[in-house]
């Protein structure tokens, strides 16, 4: 929807083989494909005020029960931030002109809709880059900064502003603070989406600052021009949602394509016999590597309408053609069946309990092919295959998520975090997830660097599993890690669950990982020392519950030995690390667990770079006081201190742990993961600082 002709306009023009649609009260949509890809859209012109957005948003939602639905155009700029020609998606949407008018003065009552998680999600993806900004747009020249995109909650009101003194630019001011934006529109389409349950979201570009400076030469030059930015914008967004599916189908859950799309053949009708085109109805219109289909798959899975030879008959019909899944020369070449390339049958609708056997038969394959697959050269060519069956309701799903969570821990073992995170998203938006899928999101947010999105589902997790350590009779506000008592009267290498059962293990266990995922976010935002009191905590519980020996334990404190050297602890933080590095050589972790040995290594050579960059740029060591401790204690505490001082270190020692990590990272993980990129580029740091 658009408010203005000049926001239909730049709209329109990415709509191709159009037509109308004429609601009974005279409303006219232009109906048409959006140019590459199989998206049908529905364009209004709804005119301005938030009333007229919630009657056609209404309207629309009778004549099409759309997917989404965006509304795109122009606003104002509330925050000197913001510069002319910039994009806001609108995170939330304030209505801005509820309130009592008292003696005291106004008294705001806020009323706001968040903007849909899964279409934010999908513009954070599409806007990541400057690629959706391909075309000129007008009023742009040669040499100006592309638009930037602003995540932020917008204002919306009945009124234009176009003052920087109003009373209503006051009150936006003190009760609305965090809007950087304002317009006319958004708040009705919002309320009415909401009510109307449709995947709703507002794409506007900055047209004016709102300060008084706003006139009609003015706009002739900068409204096309911020109506274009959006426009482009929102349809980046819709070129990253999942394909199309059926009509009736919310958006992130839709069926799949119908038998009438590309050749893929419909489902058996009742009493019609089983075969391998109406298994292929249900996979996504994507390549599907020949051996998810194969006869021992097939056999292996349990299918008794197929048999082995019967298999083999119908796959020497299909065309097949290798395909790599990368896409980049001398790749493994996977043998697939072609999109389209069964021959159509009955596409009569099957029953209800058809529907569910087959996608229950679909998700099996996907399953089983995940979990034994030839190499890891299909793997992404599973992904698609395994999202198609997410987005549908049909069936059992049990094994379609078994599936889906094989192929997100693949990838996030593999470094591949921008393939895993639609699958983790998917997962959780599937209402089928749990708390671990809620922290595999976390994770590969925060190996894709987005640490703030980490943060908020981390938060949300560790929330829900302090929660449950309560329930368990369990607290993790104050102890932690194994007491004094039991370290001086027990073997202090641990565990100490004597007082506690297996589930109290396991519910502590889990929120150790929580801690440690959520220390890490942080020491990426930079906020070292929250960063350090969770990983201590993840420390602990590590140590209580499993051991110094557990791999996780020691890799917990190389990381809070991380976040206290970035505090300028030097001392204190090689004491972390000559923790860890005795037991990981003497337990031989390079051969029993080389990731985490590699991960050890690589948190070990950036403390000591971050220790030797400090010193040369002269800052100063920090020390934190320990108090007074019984005599054992302080012995115990002895173990723990390295002979290495911070002031012995240099950039040599730096080179030779890079090399040593780099090497363990490559053996690891492979030359193309991010951890070992991440490893080199410290020794490069190290070879600058040696002089080359």
């Amino acid at each position: 929807m658009t408010a203005l002709g000049l926001e239909y306009d730049a709209v329109r023009a990415y709509l191709r083989e159009r037509d109308f649609v004429r609601h009974e009260t005279g409303t006219v949509f232009e109906v048409g494909t959006l140019a590459g890809t199989a998206w049908r859209m529905a364009l209004a012109e709804v005119g301005a005020g938030n009333d007229a957005a919630a009657v056609v948003t209404e309207q629309a939602r009778q004549l099409f029960s759309p997917r989404a639905l965006l509304f795109v155009g122009v606003a104002g700029a509330l925050k000197d931030d913001l510069a002319l020609g910039d994009v806001v998606v609108a995170t939330r949407v304030h209505s801005v002109h509820g309130g009592k008018d008292a003696p005291e003065g106004f008294l705001a009552r806020p009323e706001g809709w968040a903007g849909s998680h899964e279409l934010v999600q999908s513009a954070k993806h599409a806007l990541r880059d400057q690629s959706w900004h391909t075309e000129s747009a007008p009023g742009d020249t040669e040499g100006q900064r592309h638009p930037r995109v602003h995540f932020k909650p917008i204002a919306a009101g009945d009124v234009v502003l176009n003052s920087a003194t109003s009373v209503l630019r006051q009150q936006l001011r003190t009760y609305y603070n965090d809007a950087v934006a304002i317009e006319m529109e958004s708040a009705g389409m919002a309320h009415a989406a909401q009510i109307g349950r449709v995947e709703a979201l507002t794409v506007r570009g900055i047209s004016d600052m709102a300060d008084g400076n706003k006139y009609a030469e003015a706009d002739t030059e900068h409204q096309p021009r911020a109506a274009a930015h959006a426009a482009a914008a929102a349809v980046a967004v819709i070129r990253h949602l999942p394909p199309p599916q059926a009509p009736s189908a919310p958006l992130g859950r839709a069926a799949l394509p119908s038998s009438d799309r590309d050749g893929l053949p419909g489902s058996p009708r009742s009493g019609t016999p089983l075969s391998l085109r109406h298994l292929l109805s249900c996979f996504a219109d994507a390549p599907l590597p020949l051996y998810v289909l194969s006869p021992a798959a097939i056999s292996a899975v349990g299918i008794p309408e197929l048999s082995a030879d019967r298999v083999a008959a119908e796959i020497s019909e299909f065309t097949v053609e290798p395909v790599t899944a990368s896409g980049e020369p001398g790749a493994p070449m996977v043998p697939c069946i072609r999109a389209g390339a069964a021959t159509p049958v009955d596409a009569a609708g099957a029953t209800p309990d058809e529907r569910a056997r087959l996608c229950t038969y679909a998700g099996a394959l996907l399953d089983h092919a995940v979990a034994a697959p030839p190499d890891d050269s299909g793997l992404p060519l599973l992904a698609p295959h395994v999202l198609a069956l997410l987005w549908r309701r049909d069936g059992d799903p049990a094994r379609s998520i078994a599936a889906a969570r094989r192929v997100r821990d693949a990838y996030l073992a593999r470094g591949r975090y921008e393939d895993g995170l639609p699958l983790a998203v998917q997962l959780v938006m599937s209402g089928q997830g749990g708390l671990k899928d809620d922290l595999a999101l976390g994770q590969l947010h925060s190996g894709r660097g987005d640490f703030g999105e980490a943060e908020v589902v981390l938060r949300r997790v560790l929330a829900k599993a302090e929660k449950d350590a309560a329930e368990h009779g369990l607290s993790l506000a104050g102890r932690t890690g194994p007491s004094m008592r039991d370290v001086l009267t027990n073997d202090a290498e641990g565990p100490f669950t004597r007082d506690l059962s297996q589930t109290q293990c396991d519910v502590l266990g889990f929120a150790a990982r929580v801690q440690h995922a959520l220390g890490n976010a942080l020491y990426g935002l930079r906020r070292y020392p929250e960063s350090e009191r969770l990983l201590q905590a993840a420390v602990g519980l590590l140590w209580r519950t499993q051991g110094a020996e557990h791999p996780g334990r020691m890799l917990a404190q190389m990381h809070r030995a991380q976040a206290v050297a970035r505090q300028h602890r030097w001392e204190e933080a090689l004491g972390l690390v000559h923790d860890v590095i005795p037991w990981a050589a003497r337990l031989r972790l390079d051969q029993d667990s080389p990731e985490t040995d590699a991960l050890i290594r690589l948190a070990h050579a950036e403390v000591t770079a971050e220790i030797v960059a400090s010193r040369q740029r002269g800052d100063r060591q920090r020390t934190r006081g320990v108090g007074m401790f019984p005599a054992p204690v302080v012995k115990w505490l002895g173990r723990t201190v390295t002979p290495t001082r911070p002031d012995r270190l240099t950039w040599a020692d730096v080179r030779s742990l890079c090399d040593d990590a780099v090497r363990a990272c490559e053996r690891a993980f492979g030359g193309p993961h991010p951890r070992t990129t991440e490893a080199r580029a410290v020794r490069d740091r190290a070879s600058e600082g040696m002089g080359g």
